[in-house]
């Protein structure tokens, strides 16, 4: 790659050179400005640059169509998500729509491999490790670390690559959070336009269970005019549950998961593991011991009496159904997860029902807020040239975004007379073929339709959201562990075998959690959080935080 960057460059530069030098006997006022512009742009720098960038991405572009119409066949991009429940219907056609629009712009098709999430990291991982073709994956479930550390990630400023070819990236990207993405200097993943805050302690129950036994949501929300989440505490949270069992006993009240602290918490599991934490993360940088900690216990305490109230199904720990998809199947009323803006929307969507949405925990921005849902070009990517432009399109380009998310209009959507989109008649969130609510892991949703529901002036709220929202004081930190991989995989061990029994309220906490503390120990856990102490000292002093 770095000699096709390098080569591309060089000869623009000379042609650039020649062309100087041709021309310019005309001496009126206009070409001696234009003259004087251009020698002071070739002192800067600056503009001749991103002229050459210009051309060396258009010539990319033009090489692939002229390669097309010599073989009939346009060069592949293989994009890799995941979604709750699968391979949509309508990925076919979805695909060709793109298709039709990228042949045309960027002389190149993209084949859309979506894939289960449940499945979604060990197949990507196999991929990754065997060769076989995928250009661009989310490390969302595979852990942004752990995939550089295994070099499955390429550097996406080697030879300048995203700079030259995905410029419009950079430009979309507010530049602290590019910033907190590299890892020892390297830039190996770019996020998306979402929530980078998170409103934790989301629980969603099902509207229609709510209505049943009576409860009193509506007059509960903050802005009469914006229904979109309840925000109160667990004490109403327990009554609720109370009444939903007593009402439905045929139903479990709550689909667990192990989201207990990443999602329902204020907790930063700074470095992307619970190996030590951050307890305090708006206020302090020690990091500190989950496991012995009083909030875990108290968490896991809650769940635990939950369970023994028959709240929660006793097949939790082997049943991986997607959360959304358990209450979606009616069996389930109420999941916890994280909440932001026009969430009330989406995750409705996601449970095939209205969901009415209590947060009881604050708004945070976490350590890996930015870094936890990343966009990667794989490192043996044969045309990473290829590979970033398109980025740059789910980026840049409205129609391909509203594609990628909301499907084809008069098919999955129609706009309604106040510019929101909506399903067209006789369709739902049912038999759509494409109504797979992962907007949030998508490249930019931003430039993309505002679903009815949700106010036209979402994203200028989400802005707002980010902003105000309390911050870890690790904001931007990426522990490498690479030096401690002996004790993470043995650490992670222990923890696969105790944490979800824990977490799921399967035993009594006190026990438990005394039991896999014993064995973390043993593991390395002191000297594990000791190295990411000093690791995450250092970066605070590298960028003057206290």
């Amino acid at each position: 790659m770095k000699k096709r960057l390098l080569g591309i460059l060089l000869s623009l530069a000379v042609a650039a050179s020649l062309l100087s030098g041709c021309g310019s006997s005309d001496n009126t006022g206009s070409t001696g400005a234009d003259n004087s512009a251009a020698q002071l742009e070739s002192t800067e720098g600056g503009e001749n640059m991103a002229a050459a960038d210009n051309e060396a991405a258009a010539q990319a572009i033009a090489d692939r169509k002229a390669e097309a119409e010599k073989t009939g066949q346009y060069e592949k991009v293989v994009f890799a998500f995941y979604n709750w429940t699968g391979r949509p219907a309508g990925t076919d056609r979805i695909q060709e729509k793109i298709n039709e629009r990228i042949r045309e712009t960027l002389g190149l098709e993209v084949e859309l491999l979506v894939l289960d999430s449940a499945s979604y990291a060990q197949n990507v991982r196999l991929m990754l490790s065997s060769g076989e073709q995928i250009d661009i994956f989310n490390s969302c479930p595979l852990g942004y670390t752990a995939c550089v550390n295994d070099g499955y990630c390429l550097d996406l400023e080697e030879d300048g690559l995203i700079q030259t070819y995905g410029k419009g990236i950079l430009d979309t990207i507010n530049t602290d959070y590019i910033k907190a993405c590299r890892i020892n200097g390297t830039l190996y993943g770019i996020p998306q336009m979402r929530d980078m805050a998170m409103g934790a302690g989301a629980y969603c129950i099902g509207q229609e269970y709510l209505d049943g036994i009576g409860f009193d949501y509506d007059s509960m929300y903050e802005d009469p005019e914006n229904k979109d989440i309840i925000y109160t505490d667990y004490d109403t949270l327990d009554d609720i549950f109370a009444q939903l069992h007593a009402k439905y006993p045929d139903k479990y009240v709550f689909a667990v998961a192990d989201n207990l602290i990443s999602q329902g918490s204020i907790i930063d599991n700074v470095g992307g593991d619970n190996f030590g934490v951050l307890l305090d993360p708006v206020n302090s940088l020690k990091v500190e011991n989950l496991f012995t900690s009083d909030e875990f216990k108290e968490k896991c305490m809650r769940i635990y009496e939950w369970n023994q109230k028959g709240y929660i199904s006793k097949d939790a720990m082997t049943d991986d159904t997607a959360l959304s998809a358990k209450v979606k199947s009616g069996s389930y009323m109420s999941m916890m997860a994280q909440a932001k803006p026009g969430y009330k929307t989406q995750i409705s969507g996601e449970c095939g029902r209205p969901m009415v949405v209590f947060q009881v925990e604050k708004d945070i921005m976490k350590s890996s807020a930015v870094t936890g849902i990343l966009w990667h070009l794989n490192q043996g990517c044969e045309d990473p040239v290829a590979a970033i432009q398109l980025m740059e399109v789910f980026y840049t380009d409205p129609v391909v975004s509203n594609l990628i998310i909301w499907g084809e209009e008069d098919q999955e959507y129609v706009v309604t007379d106040d510019g929101h989109i909506t399903f067209p008649e006789g369709v739902n969130a049912e038999n759509s073929e494409w109504y797979h609510t992962m907007n949030w892991l998508l490249p930019n949703q931003y430039i993309a339709h505002i679903w009815e529901g949700d106010p036209l002036d979402l994203w200028e709220r989400m802005e707002k959201f980010n902003d105000n929202a309390v911050k870890s004081k690790a904001l931007g930190f990426t522990f490498d562990n690479s030096d401690y991989s002996s004790e993470y995989t043995a650490l992670t061990n222990v923890y696969d075998e105790y944490a979800k029994q824990i977490m799921f309220g399967l035993v009594e906490p006190e026990n438990g959690i005394a039991e896999m503390q014993a064995k973390l120990e043993a593991a390395g856990l002191e000297d594990y959080m000791a190295a990411k102490q000093k690791a995450l000292d250092e970066w605070a002093a590298a960028n003057g935080i206290k």
